[in-house]
């Protein structure tokens, strides 16, 4: 099915250097995933220096959308969800209409259709709702798709109307080209093959034009309904086109589903012509192109193709054989696809329990700040409690309950503080500096209530996509303890974002590199890998205090900043006269 993520809008009235990299990052992302990436983060970055709060949800969008295109579809989930919550809670309509769209298109792909229906209503009614200046179509594209995938064939039929018919006050051919090619697959699914061509070379005009990236799918899909309707010629002429096509694509994913659907195409042709000779010769093709990827459709097709060839050729025991595979590759790719399906939904719970929490502290916050007001000026209310220790005690309980998840203990909170307040008295700071950071830095790893038990706890390495949720826990714990008035608090939310930020700029979530990260950030990194170092977690031994040393020492210019490893070195030195020498031995 073809798909439509709306760029951002010209109207968006956000910074232009803001959009001059978002600008950019959408022209790179087909070509160049990575230059993509970059790009939208330091938006992102830019955004949030310039408290720019359009900016910054149009750049999470953008990071979500280029995700979803590479195909990491866990990142695009999770990033999405943020987008979503963070223009929701910054009244951003555009971008919670196209975020939460997005979020629909996501769990489509996963398979979870009754939350994609949901998801994609919720973002045709937040577009009618906000009054949006901009086409319906697309949304309405992905609902129908969803109808589709349901079997609701005649809904899904007048949904791609209807976004036909939404598409016209705007000149938008991207969104038609979508609309036009799903119809046209429908269309043919139908076996209404005449309605499918006449769809299908429309889609095909405005890919040629405007998106030359689509036009090989749509050739394959046309080929299709061509050669169904007897017209073999033309359905060899797209097949050839198409190849020509997948040939000078940039991108693999993409060139092999091309070329294996065209090697498939003509086993149909083939087989409806009787050239069985030919059919098994390109079924065979289309099977050495997907190589040693049995989690793949194409393999199970072609397997299914060779057993129904052979059969009929009474080769019986070769096609049993290719039976046999074919059933092997189907119970895998259904065990995949309900292994992403639960995962998505697992992944959106987790999310929503934090984000529920969160909003428990919030609101506890907002009573004590209450009674603080009514007892301003009551004898018994002590002089120190503040609404700001209100919203720090209940802020400290939430952290102390991720710490304890992780740990079993909350002491690892109390001692990343008082050793980053310690660093910062070494480093000169003021004494008002250095008591808000003994408290903030109590809070650095709040975020890790949105972390599922399954990644926190996992004994053995993380995966690709699971540290990349683990990666969120600085984003989600700045997002927990953003929009207080409090010093203390947004200090807190800054030590939150860019604690797992680098000196040498490898760090995450944003790549800030040197002076770029906030000194309280540069500080706390330091104070917290030391110590879970020397802390045992389900995963680790704890170092010894040597080797934690060493290992900071190590990180100097490269992880850390090597003037807060000096004042380090000076620190740990005092507490322990004896470890120059045991380092000294150590490294002899």
């Amino acid at each position: 099915m073809a798909i439509s993520i709306t760029p951002i809008s010209e109207g968006t009235p956000i910074a232009r250097s803001v959009r001059e990299l978002l600008d950019d990052a959408q022209r790179a992302e087909p070509v160049d995933t990575e230059m993509a990436r970059a790009m939208a983060h330091q938006a992102r970055v830019l955004a949030r220096t310039l408290n720019d709060v359009v900016g910054e949800s149009e750049a999470l969008l953008c990071m979500a959308t280029i995700a979803y295109e590479a195909r990491t579809a866990d990142e695009a989930f999770h990033v999405a969800l943020d987008a979503r919550e963070h223009a929701r809670h910054h009244g951003v309509g555009s971008v919670e209409v196209r975020a939460t769209n997005l979020v629909a298109l996501i769990q489509f792909d996963a398979g979870n259709l009754t939350e994609a229906l949901e998801a994609a209503s919720q973002a045709i009614d937040l577009h009618r709702i906000n009054g949006l200046v901009s086409s319906e179509g697309p949304l309405l594209n992905t609902a129908a798709m969803i109808h589709a995938e349901l079997g609701d064939v005649d809904r899904a039929l007048v949904t791609y109307e209807a976004a036909l018919l939404a598409n016209k006050s705007f000149v938008r051919p991207d969104h038609d080209l979508a609309t036009m090619a799903n119809l046209a697959e429908l269309r043919a699914a139908r076996g209404e093959h005449l309605l499918a061509v006449s769809l299908g070379e429309s889609a095909l005009e405005l890919a040629r034009v405007h998106q030359p990236a689509r036009v090989a799918r749509v050739l394959v899909n046309l080929a299709r309904s061509y050669g169904a309707l007897g017209a073999a010629h033309q359905a060899d002429s797209c097949l050839t086109e198409a190849e020509r096509f997948a040939q000078r694509d940039a991108e693999p994913a993409h060139r092999h589903w091309v070329l294996s659907s065209v090697a498939l195409v003509r086993v149909e042709l083939a087989h409806g012509a009787g050239r069985a000779d030919e059919a098994i010769d390109q079924a065979v093709h289309a099977l050495s192109l997907v190589g040693d990827g049995s989690l793949d459709e194409t393999a199970a097709q072609a397997h299914g193709w060779l057993s129904r060839l052979y059969r009929e050729q009474g080769r019986f025991e070769t096609a049993l054989t290719h039976a046999e595979a074919q059933y092997n590759c189907e119970r895998l790719l259904a065990l995949a696809a309900a292994e992403r399906r639960i995962r998505t939904l697992q992944l959106a719970n987790e999310l929503e329990a934090a984000r529920r929490q969160a909003e428990i502290v919030r609101f506890r916050t907002a009573e004590y700040s209450a009674t603080a007001a009514r007892h301003a000026h009551d004898p018994i209310i002590e002089p120190g409690a503040d609404i700001e220790s209100y919203q720090l005690e209940a802020f400290q309980r939430l952290a102390v309950i991720a710490e304890f998840r992780d740990t079993d203990t909350g002491e690892h909170t109390i001692r990343v503080g008082d050793l980053a307040a310690e660093l910062a008295a070494e480093l000169g700071e003021t004494e008002q500096f250095v008591t808000r950071l003994r408290l903030a830095g109590r809070l650095h790893d709040i975020g890790k209530v949105a972390v599922p038990d399954s990644i926190l706890l996992k004994p053995g390495p993380l995966t690709v996509d699971e540290f990349e949720v683990m990666k969120t826990h600085t984003t989600v714990g700045a997002e927990i303890l953003s929009g207080s008035s409090s010093p203390l608090l947004q200090l807190a939310a800054e030590v939150a974002l860019t604690h797992h930020e680098r000196w040498d700029g490898s760090g995450y979530p944003n790549g800030l590199p040197g002076e770029a990260i906030p000194l309280s950030g540069r500080i706390v990194t330091v104070a917290d890998v030391f110590d879970a170092l020397t802390s045992e977690r389900v995963y680790k031994r704890a170092w010894s205090l040597a080797e934690a040393t060493r290992y900071v020492i190590a990180g100097s210019g490269a992880q850390f900043e090597p003037r807060i490893v000096s004042a380090f070195i000076d620190i740990v030195m005092r507490r322990h006269p004896t470890l120059a020498a045991e380092l000294n031995a150590t490294a002899e």
